[in-house]
């Protein structure tokens, strides 16, 4: 079989959707080495993650020639060309795996699409005008055009049913997995030299994410001056992620409260200093009032480090039985699950109690299993 990937984020993407891309033609490599793969992709950034990943696939990846090389010309190249070339390299399935596909497929070529969220939807407030008109046009044109649309969650399911009306049994959910650095062994030197390096050395609770309102990092600022309120120890917050102009509001209310001392701030963490930083922290939290799937949920399990998360049904998903949940907004309830998981370390082990089990849904063996099936379905 011959499978195809729009894969732009692959190699542009060092986030969400980039870690998606590779993680899916990875897996599927690995454990499906016999089909044929081809990587379309209008562009590569000169990034050591991009760089080592075309190395991995250079065989295999189809970039624009001659003018389609030049400025907007890679764009048209994207969305008109890759259709004209799947066809004539006889491509058996074309997936698009970032809510995208492009148009000239031909019809016998099976075309699937991977939605990852409706976010801009379901809270257009967070969202320019022109922004979601796009959005919506290009989702909804590739889930139409689709033979078959995979959804990285039940959540996302309901709602490309819900804002899109589109057919339930063209839906198949297929989880996404956590970046193999965190299913790598961690180094006990490494870790300690890290909690040195960030000057970690009293009890933290560690967020990973951008910082944009929809998280509502503000909010756990608040939670956490309710931890401290209650809880002996000297705690820290610690808040990794990409600055974004909702952070004024957090550092205000930070200043506000008077925890310039017990909160930071970092925007440039290294990706390697990821795992270490979740297998340090007394836990994780993620108080995100909306997400597709929840990758930061997974990441902290994985690694682990029990976490708190939103009550919204697609971190439940990503975490089960093994995380605790609250409303972001009502901060006396998020304050609450923080401080069982500062208190009681009986509680931390039960919550972990069995996490392999819940783990195994999301490996690079399994997602690659079921895309398979739905490529041959």
């Amino acid at each position: 079989m011959h499978i195809a990937f729009e894969a732009k984020r692959a190699f542009n993407n060092f986030t969400g959707l980039g870690n998606y891309s590779r993680f899916v033609i990875s897996s599927l490599r690995k454990y499906y080495p016999d089909e044929e793969y081809s990587i379309f992709t209008p562009k590569l950034t000169e990034h050591s993650e991009a760089l080592s990943f075309f190395k991995e696939n250079k065989e295999s990846t189809i970039q624009p020639s001659g003018l389609w090389k030049l400025g907007s010309l890679k764009n048209v190249w994207r969305s008109k060309r890759i259709g004209r070339i799947a066809e004539k390299h006889d491509v058996d399935v074309f997936h698009g795996l970032s809510n995208e596909l492009p148009s000239g497929l031909k019809n016998s070529t099976k075309k699937v699409v991977t939605i990852h969220d409706l976010i801009f939807l379901r809270y257009p407030e967070f969202y320019p005008l022109i922004d979601r008109k796009i959005y919506k046009k290009k989702f909804k044109s590739a889930c139409n055009n689709a033979d078959e649309v995979i959804a990285v969650s039940e959540q996302t399911k309901q709602d490309i049913i819900e804002f899109f009306g589109y057919p339930e049994d063209k839906i198949s959910v297929v989880y996404q997995g956590v970046h193999p650095i965190y299913n790598q062994e961690l180094k006990t030197r490494r870790l300690l030299y890290l909690l040195d390096h960030y000057n970690l050395h009293q009890p933290y609770f560690l967020y990973v994410g951008s910082i944009e309102d929809r998280k509502n990092a503000k909010d756990l600022v608040m939670a956490f001056k309710l931890v401290l309120n209650q809880v002996k120890d000297d705690l820290l917050l610690l808040i990794v992620g990409k600055k974004t102009a909702y952070q004024a509001e957090v550092e205000k209310e930070i200043t506000n409260l008077g925890l310039d001392h017990n909160v930071r701030i970092y925007n440039k963490t290294p990706f390697s200093d990821l795992p270490y930083l979740y297998k340090g922290a007394l836990a994780s939290v993620y108080p995100s009032s909306f997400e597709g799937f929840g990758i930061p949920v997974l990441e902290s399990l994985s690694v682990g480090t029990s976490v708190v998360a939103g009550n919204q049904s697609a971190m439940q998903e990503a975490g089960g039985q093994h995380a605790l949940y609250a409303d972001p907004k009502n901060h006396e309830s998020l304050a609450s699950q923080m401080i069982k998981l500062a208190e009681d370390n009986n509680f931390n082990e039960q919550l972990l109690n069995n996490v392999e089990s819940h783990l195994a849904k999301f490996t690079q063996e399994k997602i690659a299993l079921d895309l398979m099936k739905i490529y041959k379905k």
